[in-house]
């Protein structure tokens, strides 16, 4: 119960900041949103872990892979080398690896497999996630290196890029084939340290740097493919005494991408609204059969402010749907915000 009450009052806690910095985008939205949340530098100031909160996705076990098939995306993650596979539902195929041949399979962990270098104090976590995947490096002393080198086997045609601070890769005609989630590693108290990506040659490199002596050190490289679950994604008549809601059902790998994109920012709700993956997410919304069939024209603006609304609040993010509601009035992002989602 202690626990219960710390968790909602620090939810609490993040509302009213949420709530505060979207009264200011609406006194002056010309200077932008401002913040919408200063992380304290402590995993714990997020609305989940990180770490611990994000589950993986079903799979499948056989001597040598696990594997998962979904609908929408194939992955495996190979028991005998570092390396992970994952494929969506249009065939865009990518294989991620860790330039390490002394890392040696350890165990499998409910689906995080785990990969150590006994003699340079590392290891590396693999999940495969519902709409991606991720690497968490374990750096587990000052002995053990800090720069990772992350190999990626791509199609020819496909690049590594970094636009704006952000990575991703893509393909010939400059589409997002994959997400690779802002850089972030934390110590074994949960503060925030510092860590950033580059690309050479077409290999991702995080570096970490640390001086301190809480170990490990954990960061986290994530790729996210599909961004919405189309197959959930539906219209329900019954909702609300027959006014109806769009319940859009946002894959694992995205919700945990948008927790680091706008907490580890500084961002803003506006920035989080053109972020290229919101840009994605909304792109697949609007392809919806049921988005097509029951949201007018009329009514795309209030509902595209609830889905973002639903995407930067600490409430609301990690929901199981997103209940997006044409019959509300429109109230502006910054209204909408304010409201929690939900105007009246």
């Amino acid at each position: 119960m202690k626990k219960l009450v710390l968790v909602i009052g620090s939810l609490c806690a993040l509302l009213s900041m949420f709530k505060l910095n979207a009264v200011f985008a609406e006194i002056n939205i010309s200077e932008d949103v401002k913040e919408s949340i200063e992380v304290n530098g402590n995993m714990d100031d997020l609305p989940m872990d990180l770490l611990k909160g994000v589950e993986v996705a079903p799979y499948e076990e056989n001597k040598d892979r696990i594997f998962t098939n979904e609908k929408d995306f194939a992955a495996e993650i190979n028991l005998e080398e570092n390396k992970i596979n994952f494929s969506d539902a249009e065939g865009n195929e990518i294989t991620v690896l860790v330039d390490d041949p002394d890392l040696k399979f350890e165990n499998n962990e409910d689906g995080t497999i785990i990969f150590t270098n006994a003699e340079e104090d590392y290891s590396v976590e693999n999940q495969i996630l519902d709409g991606g995947f991720r690497q968490i490096f374990s750096i587990d002393s000052n002995d053990a290196p800090k720069e990772f080198k992350i190999d990626i086997e791509m199609k020819e045609d496909y690049s590594l890029v970094e636009e704006g601070g952000m990575f991703y890769i893509k393909d010939s005609y400059g589409n997002n084939i994959y997400n690779i989630g802002k850089a972030w590693a934390v110590d074994s108290l949960g503060n925030f340290v510092e860590t950033k990506y580059e690309v050479k040659n077409q290999s991702l490199y995080q570096t970490v740097n640390y001086s301190g002596d809480n170990y490990p050190v954990k960061a986290d490289p994530l790729f996210c493919s599909d961004t919405i679950n189309n197959t959930s994604t539906k219209w329900d008549k019954n909702y609300s005494s027959g006014k109806g809601t769009f319940s859009v059902y946002t894959r694992t790998c995205t919700k945990a991408y948008i927790t680091a994109h706008w907490a580890l920012g500084p961002s803003s709700i506006t920035g989080l609204s053109q972020a290229k993956i919101m840009l994605d997410m909304w792109s697949e919304v609007t392809a919806d059969a049921d988005f097509k069939k029951y949201i007018s024209s009329s009514k795309t603006g209030r509902i595209k402010d609830q889905f973002i609304c639903h995407a930067a609040n600490p409430l609301t993010i990690y929901k199981s749907s997103w209940n997006l509601e044409p019959w509300r009035p429109d109230k502006t992002l910054a209204g909408t915000y304010i409201n929690i989602c939900n105007p009246e």
